[in-house]
């Protein structure tokens, strides 16, 4: 959480098995009507990484959408370290899946806190109690069984639960006390780099503490460049982006 005198801002990943509704949730908590990114088109399964923004409370929270395919660990593996908070997106109906452990396992690896959003409630055949169970054979034991992780039951369809979810997410932050400095040099992590045809190189990154503004100078990995353009979660253009933010960054020679 980066405290200024203006405002507060999240970063948060949600993560777990795909089809357990990681995107849905992210759009009814954003506000978001629709969906720019490509999808399947009989399952709705979404197929790339996707980000968005709201605010709540006076805090902004950015949202990182890791889709549950496999070959998205990697963008988990990079992503979670940067991350205040990892939302982890469970199927009532389905329970603790491969995904899932692997973004537990990703998640822990990198101390970030964990808030469960057990989704899909309201479904014939949901078993809560057998998700419960499965989390704590996965090492993630809620609250009702003893242990500190908090459990938030959801249905994306209805929209039961969310804002028990979003004040859960609040105090999980608050007892966190993070803080960065907005008027360092920024430091932050790459989540996804990819060619843009229009662009050239451009990459998604979260600032974990100073400003990132055009005109920097950046280095990731070997790849060393200017910040050319910057734009927020909504693909417009910005000058500058904070602590605890997600920004696509263009101006680098190669794709990092």
């Amino acid at each position: 959480l980066a405290n200024n005198q203006h405002s507060s801002h999240l970063v948060i990943g949600t993560a777990g098995h795909i089809d357990h509704g990681k995107t849905s949730l992210v759009k009814l908590l954003t506000g978001i009507d629709g969906d720019k990114r490509p999808q399947e088109q009989e399952r709705g399964i979404t197929i790339d990484l996707g980000f968005s923004s709201t605010i709540i409370s006076g805090v902004e929270m950015s949202f990182i959408d890791v889709p549950g395919h496999e070959k998205f660990i990697k963008n988990m593996v990079a992503g979670a370290a940067g991350m205040d908070a990892v939302i982890l997106v469970v199927a009532a109906d389905d329970g603790v899946m491969p995904q899932t452990k692997e973004a537990i396992h990703h998640a822990k690896a990198a101390e970030v806190p964990l808030v469960v959003a057990m989704n899909k409630i309201d479904k014939p055949d949901a078993n809560p109690e057998r998700v419960k169970t499965e989390l704590a054979e996965a090492n993630v034991v809620i609250e009702a069984y003893g242990g500190d992780v908090p459990l938030v039951a959801v249905s994306a369809r209805s929209s039961v639960g969310l804002d028990e979810l979003l004040d859960m997410i609040l105090l999980v932050a608050e007892m966190g006390d993070y803080r960065a400095d907005p008027k360092r040099p920024a430091v932050g992590t790459v989540i996804e780099a990819r060619r843009d045809k229009g662009r050239g190189p451009v990459a998604t990154v979260i600032v974990q503490t100073g400003s990132l503004k055009v005109g920097d100078s950046v280095v990731a990995g070997g790849v060393a460049g200017r910040v050319r353009s910057l734009e927020n979660s909504a693909g417009e253009r910005v000058s500058h982006s904070g602590p605890s933010s997600v920004a696509v960054v263009s101006g680098l020679p190669e794709v990092p």
